[in-house]
């Protein structure tokens, strides 16, 4: 039980901060990133870089029925936005599908996590006006 209640508070943690870096189009220091995609490799078991070969659909179906699921998904959603913004502008291809596999996903939770969340309503009208 401790330890589920502190990966949900690691796991908020993290997107709280990538959020605000989302928002306020903050860059994530070098050294943050590297602590952040340890982090994000624990709980997922899978790095930042591994989720630009995802969809939302593969992701949804690997966490949305564990316990911790939804916050792994908001997890994976807020990395793959965050993803989006660091990809080179020459790749277009893949930032669009980072940020749309990306709102897929923050959709979905809105609809199904239970919890409505003005924070990830923000981000989803954020990533598409952008």
């Amino acid at each position: 039980m401790i330890k589920q209640d502190y990966l949900i508070r690691m796991i908020q943690e993290i997107i709280s901060m990538i959020v605000e870096a989302l928002l306020y189009k903050k860059r994530i220091r070098q050294k943050d990133w590297e602590e952040y995609d340890h982090l994000t490799r624990q709980v997922l078991g899978a790095d930042t870089r591994e989720l630009m070969g995802m969809s939302a659909d593969e992701l949804t179906d690997r966490y949305a029925s564990q316990p911790d699921g939804m916050n792994k998904l908001e997890l994976a959603a807020v990395s793959m936005l965050r993803l989006s913004e660091e990809v080179e502008s020459d790749n277009l291809l893949l930032k669009s599908k980072l940020r749309q596999e990306g709102v897929c996903l923050l959709k979905y939770l809105q609809q199904h996590s239970g919890n409505y969340s003005l924070q990830r309503d923000l981000v989803i009208r954020l990533a598409e006006t952008h």
